[in-house]
């Protein structure tokens, strides 16, 4: 295992999400640490939008639609244990849930200068880091 999967493995793993906001960017709260993203995909996002759309008619004048799904599958893995966590080669980092789904943090946002970020501070990456993603394939860890 490389180096950098033991670092987030031993930050995430075994950890929960206590609570997580959504802006431009979203903010997953885990333990001490603050983990920062601007693209997160869960494989359930299409069924739950149909659902939503489907029963609920002010959906439709929402203005981030697809944010709706992801914040309702953020908030039913909320205090689930990560059992697991991988990093594909562009540092896509996947977070499995106990009993619940699989969360993709994605690296191809484009017009960004960073993709995701774990830190204590929750400070622009460039201030702090612990370990960052800022382009697709290429990792940083604070030594």
């Amino acid at each position: 295992m490389d180096k950098e999967t033991v670092i987030v493995k031993e930050k995430l793993v075994g950890k929960f999400i206590s609570r997580f906001s959504l802006g431009d960017t979203w903010e997953l709260f885990i333990d001490d640490f603050c983990l920062s993203a601007h693209t997160i995909e869960f494989k359930e996002e299409t069924m739950i939008t149909k659902l939503i759309q489907e029963h609920y008619e002010a959906f439709n004048y929402s203005i981030d639609k697809e944010d709706i799904s992801k914040a309702t599958l953020m908030a039913s893995n909320l205090r689930k244990m990560i059992s697991a966590i991988s990093l594909d080669e562009d540092k896509n980092l996947i977070i499995d849930f106990e009993k619940g789904s699989a969360l993709k943090i994605a690296t191809n946002t484009t017009i960004v200068d960073w993709q995701w970020y774990i830190s204590k501070s929750g400070k622009d990456p460039y201030i702090d880091y612990d370990i960052a993603c800022f382009w697709a394939g290429e990792l940083k860890i604070k030594e």
